[in-house]
């Protein structure tokens, strides 16, 4: 099969090659792979600069983790569900048997297994996962729109952690795709008005923003404070979400939020220095979100059904696997806000 692997560290390294079939193994399913999406996390890995838990990147792998397909082939003894089947796929799957697996929230396992960052990923013409790793879809939802189900689910789990007020002011910092998917996941909550903020070179990103029908502004942290502090009399917006994955987004994610208010924490970002008085002196909520499990895969499955999140309204970028390499490089201009890849 064609593949899109790494097959060093470092920066680079990666090629659309010829790589084996994936083998069952129990409990396995074989998924023949529609649709593939990238992320900001992707182009960590491509530049090496990922941060896992307790295991390493292997090389060589196949990345990507954002997919949608079909199942093919089902591991003997494993009955669901069956081939044929339009499914999501998790891309998350703890060990099972530590604390916080048993508690169900296995995306706190810290030996977790995620497809595109420990074992083979979804950017190849096949996949094999756990098949309790798959959710059905609704003949409404497109195999496209599932593949942005991982980050949407990701949106889910921040509502239910930060559990805004209808009307309640939302500040996201970071004009990507997760970001976005934040936006529309907030509107269909009734949460606004919402303001995406992006930085010199998101100009692009932000246009398509606007066309969601959120307020959006260009500039830099001095610039991004005037700006909040005019749009919510000084108050601070009730709800501000880090979508950036870089220490500015944080320090001017802290620096919009009001008094009271609830930051939420999504990139990945490095060690840095930030202003943490403001978070006394502010007497904040500050919640961090990593990953999904799956009752908020359900919940987002249900948003697309309903259309209330569109999410083809981010893709930006349609390419076949064969030109992963070239959407690497959109993501990495900040041209793309979502590059979809048709496997």
């Amino acid at each position: 099969m064609r593949a899109a692997i790494k097959t060093a560290p470092g920066v680079g390294s990666l090629d659309v090659l010829d790589a084996p079939a994936p083998v069952l193994a129990p409990g396995d399913a074989l998924i023949r792979v529609g649709f593939c999406g990238l992320c900001g996390t992707d182009l960590l890995v491509f530049d090496g600069r990922y941060r896992g838990r307790n295991r390493p990147v292997p090389y060589p792998l196949v990345v990507g983790h954002e997919a949608a397909g079909e199942v093919v082939e089902l591991a003997p003894g494993t009955v669901w569900p069956p081939p044929g089947t339009r499914v999501a796929i998790e891309a998350v799957s703890g060990c099972g048997g530590c604390y916080h697996c048993i508690r169900g929230e296995y995306n706190l396992c810290q030996d977790w297994h995620h497809i595109g960052l420990t074992r083979a990923g979804a950017l190849a013409e096949f996949l094999v996962v756990p098949a309790t790793s798959l959710l059905p879809l609704p003949d409404a939802v497109t195999l496209e729109a599932a593949a942005v189900l991982e980050p949407l689910a990701t949106a889910v789990h921040t509502l239910e952690r930060a559990k805004p007020a209808p009307a309640v002011s939302a500040a996201i910092i970071g004009p990507g795709s997760l970001g976005m998917l934040h936006a529309q996941a907030l509107q269909a909550a009734g949460v606004g008005p919402i303001v995406i903020y992006g930085q010199p070179g998101d100009e692009r990103r932000l246009a398509v923003a606007a066309a969601l029908g959120v307020d959006t502004f260009l500039g830099d942290r001095q610039a991004i404070a005037t700006h909040a502090r005019a749009a919510t009399d000084a108050i601070g917006f009730g709800l501000s979400i880090e979508a950036g994955g870089s220490s500015a987004a944080t320090q001017t994610a802290l620096d919009v939020v009001a008094a009271s208010g609830t930051l939420v924490s999504l990139g990945i970002v490095p060690p840095t220095e930030i202003d943490l008085l403001q978070v006394m002196r502010k007497n904040l909520m500050w919640i961090g979100v990593v990953a999904s499990v799956r009752r908020h895969f359900a919940d987002a499955i249900e948003l697309l059904r309903t259309r209330k999140v569109q999410p083809e309204r981010l893709i930006t970028h349609r390419l076949p696997l064969a030109d992963a390499l070239d959407g690497f490089r959109a993501l990495r201009r900040r041209d793309a806000v979502k590059v979809m890849f048709t496997v």
